[in-house]
């Protein structure tokens, strides 16, 4: 099967290309620059913008399937119509499945980004084309960088007080995506969150120990319902299906050598 991933040198996207390579299918790869160096040679490569559609027509010629993983959150409204502009070069070049990777939790917390998911997922619902959602947690290299900006403030650690969170493992969440194809549309998904819900809080303390910061933690009130909803845990999965590799066992296989 060929497979088409946009979004392709991204966190996810370069997981789920080396994943779906082990799994026998050929992929191409769709991104806005010229192919890099060190990228394997049976890998095609697609220059696409989303944008603008530059190049979509191009990039979704021959394939099967489609994993839908390129997002911006700096310019949400262009995952809006770029997915729109992906799911009609779809329609036009015959996909027999698009794969739209989504956050838990948008239809939930109101902020600017997640509204434009949301308005994505129903781009991609009512666009014709076979489909498939899956909704995942944030990945555990977000947890870690938003902790490491954290650490970087004067004296303390401050933190959201309250804030849940359920990370996941990106390659986990890539061989999740990879069932998809092979299973074919299915609609709206569960939910796929890490094994473990905790507070950031608690995620934090773990942090520090893995990364050998002695500031302490500062929980800082906030307000409104975004907040209030991370504080309820809308970000989390409490049913669904759940990857193995929780945030400890993460921290700790990325612990800073001695």
């Amino acid at each position: 099967m060929r497979v088409l991933v946009t979004g392709g040198t991204g966190v996810l996207g370069r997981e789920v290309a080396s994943v779906a390579e082990a799994a026998g299918h050929t992929v191409r790869v769709g991104s806005r620059g010229p192919r890099r160096a060190g990228i394997p040679a049976a890998r095609e490569w697609a220059v696409m913008e989303l944008a603008s559609g530059a190049g979509m027509d191009e990039a979704v010629a021959n394939v099967d399937a489609v994993i839908h993983a390129a997002s911006d959150p700096k310019r949400s409204q262009a995952d809006v119509n770029g997915t729109r502009a992906l799911v009609e070069a779809c329609r036009r070049g015959g996909v027999g499945h698009l794969v739209y990777v989504s956050i838990v939790g948008i239809d939930r917390i109101p902020v600017r980004y997640y509204q434009h998911k949301l308005a994505a997922e129903e781009v991609v619902a009512g666009g014709g084309v076979p489909w498939s959602i899956l909704r995942a947690t944030q990945f555990h290299p977000f947890i870690d960088q938003l902790l490491g900006a954290a650490s970087r403030v004067p004296l303390v650690m401050p933190l959201p007080a309250g804030f849940q969170v359920q990370s996941v493992d990106v390659a986990e969440v890539a061989h999740r995506l990879l069932r998809c194809v092979d299973e074919g549309p299915g609609g709206h998904l569960p939910d796929f969150g890490g094994p473990e819900a905790m507070t950031l809080r608690d995620a934090a303390r773990e942090w520090r120990a893995v990364r050998r910061v002695k500031k302490p933690l500062l929980s800082i009130p906030l307000p409104g319902r975004a907040a209030a909803a991370l504080r309820a845990g809308a970000n989390t999965v409490p049913s669904g299906e759940h990857g193995t590799l929780g945030w400890r066992d993460w921290l700790h296989a990325h612990a800073p050598a001695d």
